[in-house]
């Protein structure tokens, strides 16, 4: 079977082609839906999020600019829709109360308490500063992918992931997760 790469499906979406757009979404619907929950922190909202946004993605295809990448395009569109969301909505706490033990059920072992202190760390991230840490981090973009991306200049995506990392470490250390090293 011969792979298509993402300006080839879009291209083939614009002239009719449906199944090629349900490729698209099943190539990047899981890492759009893990982006919006990790900048909504919430499963239900970032499920909305990133059905809506494949619906708003496939009616602005026509004017999709084949000198760019397709991912560039849609994760740009995804972290907009977030920031917008996070925007709009009225704060139902602080995050200061939000508790790093996520379920009901007593977290078990150390990797699990890490893992809840490193969400909790992030949601205290300003969301300018969250976005450029999930794309080079968790979504494995290079500086270029991500100044791409965002729009943000490259000087301005180094000097803002080195101030995000320092208030990471600085909020991990004040929250013990260094502790059993």
């Amino acid at each position: 079977m011969i792979i298509k790469d993402d300006n080839e499906l879009v291209y083939e979406v614009i002239h009719g082609s449906i199944s090629s757009y349900e490729v698209l979404i099943d190539r990047y619907q899981k890492t759009i839906f893990n982006i919006m929950l990790r900048m909504v922190n919430d499963t239900e909202t970032a499920k909305d999020l990133t059905q809506d946004l494949f619906v708003q993605a496939y009616e602005k295809l026509g004017g999709f600019n084949f000198r760019f990448r397709f991912f560039s395009w849609i994760y740009r569109m995804a972290v907009n829709k977030a920031i917008d969301w996070n925007r709009k909505r009225q704060p139902t706490c602080r995050i200061e109360m939000v508790d790093y033990q996520v379920s009901d059920t007593p977290v078990s072992n150390d990797t699990e308490i890490r893992s809840n202190l490193l969400h909790v760390a992030l949601l205290r991230l300003d969301p300018d500063y969250r976005v450029l840490v999930l794309l080079k981090y968790y979504c494995g973009l290079s500086y270029d992918e991500i100044q791409e991306t965002t729009g943000i200049p490259l000087k301005k995506v180094r000097s803002r992931l080195f101030i995000a990392r320092e208030q990471l470490r600085k909020g991990l250390i004040a929250n013990g997760f260094f502790e059993n090293d």
